[in-house]
């Protein structure tokens, strides 16, 4: 449920009479500012509507676990990140290392898989398009109409391997009414950001929207010798859309989006094991904590470090309504994306370790539906979907074979935490050096292509006034082909004789593999109406995700499909005229054949983890105890275990035992507008970023300077405080606003371990520092 929507001035009407999902105009009006008390007192009535299970209904009417922000609730908060989305949302964590590496979690459940053949066990959708690479699933949030995020196994509704949960991001739909929208902002780390949205009627049938967006920002860690930091930001967004309604029973909604990040710096990998080093004079630069300067940079043919991104989507929506019972939908959608980054991701400034990564494809799907109400007492949909793509990955690491000889032989570890220069290596080593390559390649190549098609239906049956069942089921039919390449751009190293962390294939061949694999999931379930605005629900729910053919250098294999088998009970309650809202929620479920990454001979791939389950609690809540005071708050309790195998009794990495948000909206109206304070605080348990968890007894190599003796690769609990003070004019005409995030500067990390961990060095990445900001929008 809407942890703010029953609050908020502009939610929609929550009446029985739920009108089409298209977006609210730019230029809506509101009433005088001398009237918002009047207009406070009847948005407490509001529900807000989602598409959840591919109608629109109340969200308080729908029986699973979500949490729904529309526009106004993200600017409130401040929420011009995902992330801060996922902060208010209980069971849902985002591990944002940086744009080109998320991984979006929802209880428990973690998706950051980059391999081209991947299936993403959160599914991303914006505008109904499936996300289904890691990659380019992080963009801007601009113009944004609402953000559905979906717990529990969702795949009969939405496919694309929802296993255990979903996040819909919908644009603004072009409006009938002549507006335009603009807001600058600066801040510091030399932020800025413009944008700008015109909406245009051109004729009683056809609308568009156009929007553009431009945002800078500094990194947090900043370089000690050169003139750049880690993890900025320079993001361009671009939003195009139509409308065009030709027959009152016809209408079609066409939404396109171009976004585009083109950053220095890299990621901001920094070793808590080296001391960061001056290479020509060898003094020392820095210091261990993973938020203080250091230098990392490339090197060889490498460039420097950048991320680069390019993201297409294109979703059109038409809508037929054959009559008052059945309408037709249908949804085709195409993505592209191309990303590259390049980095340091030994974390020290010493020329060990340096990477390449490119991650491309495009996606092109279709979904088409029979949608029915009021069949006697039935309600629903059926229909079919097609999906294909057709993605790659080409991923380079780089090495200096002079460091890599100490490393690998495990005398650079003894010599932390000073550790040694390149020059200083080449000293240790005396006359060997001459025969080591100061540049050596591995390079993997990966493709994939994907099809799938689906065939799906959920029904709904009121048997009673009060009581509800509804089933559904999908009946998946995926084909994939992959293919790996290994090669040694180079010729092999003077080190091993061949590649030294990626293996070339035989000959240098292209090894191919395919599969061919057919799942069945399924949901049932139902909701009781104990009162007008009190609703239980009970739900089993199967969720897969579908076989992976995966290529090594040793030849293909199948990984297995994972199941999860989920039960969930909870109830929904208004109160007060809708100024006290809230759900519950309790859930148990069990995995199988959890995948994760382990080393195959030799080489980093897919192992199978076995068992998993987990038990949780989840809450929301929204209360307005007087006009001029909006609380709310959410808590989220998730204890996911493995089962067995040597990971047994650990914890799932990113996933927080607790956690919870809490927040307000003290506002007050003026003679010329309205005054507002929203405070956020929102925290989190403990969480490893390892599905080993960092034992000690998992960690054990050979040699035995490997091995890392310090259990550290976990954030421990945290909290972070947010605050947006803002004054809006008479009639929404324009706004001013202060916006600051990690208003404490808590310092935490959000990831660790990396590549460096293989050898006991692990690399640390850094979270976001205290921020602020200042706002001016203007809308008519």
């Amino acid at each position: 449920m809407l942890i703010l929507g029953a609050a908020q001035a502009h939610a929609q009407t929550a009446d029985t009479s739920v009108h089409h999902d298209s977006a609210p105009t730019v230029a809506q009006d509101r009433a005088p500012a001398q009237s918002a008390a009047q207009n406070d007192e009847a948005a407490m009535g509001n529900d807000i509507v989602v598409t959840a299970q591919k109608r629109e209904q109340r969200i308080s009417d729908v029986p699973m676990s979500i949490t729904a922000l529309n526009a106004e609730n993200l600017e409130l908060i401040g929420g011009t990140e995902l992330s801060k989305v996922s902060a208010i949302t209980p069971g849902f964590v985002i591990q944002l290392q940086d744009k080109f590496a998320p991984g979006f979690s929802i209880r428990g459940i973690t998706s950051n898989d980059f391999q081209p053949q991947a299936e993403l066990r959160v599914a991303l959708f914006q505008d109904g398009v499936p996300v289904t690479q890691a990659t380019a699933s992080y963009t801007e949030l601009f113009d944004i109409d609402r953000i559905e995020v979906e717990r529990g196994p969702q795949s009969t509704l939405h496919g694309r391997s929802a296993l255990n949960g979903g996040v819909s991001i919908y644009q603004k739909r072009a409006g009938d009414t002549l507006g335009f929208e603009g807001k600058i902002a600066g801040g510091n780390y030399n932020y800025w950001s413009a944008q700008g949205v015109v909406n245009l009627p051109l004729s009683d049938t056809l609308a568009i929207r156009v929007g553009a967006l431009a945002r800078k920002r500094d990194g947090f860690v900043s370089d000690a010798q050169f003139d750049r930091t880690y993890n900025a930001v320079n993001a361009q967004a671009y939003r195009f859309a139509a409308r065009w309604t030709p027959a009152d029973d016809f209408e079609m909604n066409l939404i396109a989006t171009y976004d585009r990040d083109d950053t220095r710096g890299g990621v901001p990998f920094k070793s808590r094991t080296f001391l960061p080093l001056n290479q020509t004079t060898g003094a020392i630069i820095g210091d261990l904590n993973f938020w203080t300067p250091t230098h990392l940079d490339t090197f060889g043919t490498f460039r420097e470090p950048l991320f680069t991104r390019d993201i297409v989507n294109i979703s059109s929506t038409m809508d037929w309504r054959l009559s008052d019972k059945f309408s037709i939908t249908s949804i085709s959608g195409f993505r592209w994306a191309d990303a590259l980054q390049t980095g340091d991701n030994d974390g020290t400034p010493t020329n060990m370790i340096a990477y390449e990564q490119n991650n491309f494809g495009y996606q092109v799907s279709e979904e088409l539906r029979l949608n029915f109400s009021d069949v006697g007492p039935f309600q629903g949909f059926v229909g079919a979907s097609f999906f294909r793509a057709d993605n790659g990955m080409d991923f380079d690491l780089g090495y200096d074979e002079r460091a890599m000889a100490l490393l690998l032989g495990g005398t650079l570890q003894t010599l932390a935490p000073r550790g040694l220069t390149n020059a200083q290596i080449n000293a240790i080593l005396g006359p060997a050096a001459a025969a080591l390559k100061p540049f050596h390649i591995d390079r993997q190549i990966t493709r994939a292509k994907i099809n799938t098609y689906d065939i799906f239906g959920d029904v709904t049956a009121d048997v009673t006034a009060r009581l509800q069942v509804f089933a559904g089921g999908r009946v998946t039919f995926d084909k994939k082909e992959a293919s790996t390449q290994g090669l040694l751009p180079l010729g092999p190293s003077r080190l091993t004789g061949r590649g030294l962390l990626l293996q070339p294939t035989p000959n240098g061949a292209v090894l191919t593999g395919e599969n061919d694999s057919t799942t069945v999931t399924g949901r049932a379930g139902l909701r009781y109406t104990l009162a007008r605005d009190v609703n239980v629900y009970a739900v089993y729910g199967l969720g897969k995700r579908p076989e992976v053919v995966q290529v090594l250098n040793t030849g293909a294999q199948i990984i297995p499909a994972e199941s999860l088998e989920s039960a969930e009970a909870g109830i929904k309650a208004r109160a007060l005229g809708g100024r006290l809202s809230g759900d519950l929620s309790v859930y148990h479920y069990k995995y199988s054949n959890f995948q994760t990454l382990g080393t195959v001979n030799g080489t980093i791939g897919t192992i199978n983890a076995g068992k998993a389950k987990a038990t949780g609690v989840e809450a929301q809540l929204s209360y307005t105890p007087v006009n001029g005071i909006r609380l709310f708050g959410s808590y989220g309790w998730n204890k996911a275990r493995f089962e067995n195998g040597i990971y047994d009794g650990n914890r799932f990495r990113n996933s927080p035992d607790n956690k919870y948000a809490i927040g307000a909206d003290f506002y007050a109206d003026l003679g010329s507008g309205r005054v507002s304070f929203a405070p956020l605080y929102s925290w989190q348990s403990k969480m490893f970023f390892d599905d080993n968890n960092d034992r000690s007894d998992l960690q054990v190599r050979t040699p035995a300077s490997f091995s890392d003796k310090v259990v550290d690769e976990y954030q421990g609990a945290f909290g972070l405080l947010s605050a947006r003070l803002s004054f809006t004019g008479d009639r929404d005409r324009w706004s001013f606003a202060l916006v600051g995030d990690n208003l404490t500067d808590e310092k935490f990390i959000v990831d660790a371990g990396n590549t460096g961990d293989n050898f006991g060095i692990p690399t640390f990445i850094a979270g976001t520092r205290r921020t602020y900001r200042a706002e001016f929008g203007v809308k008519f």
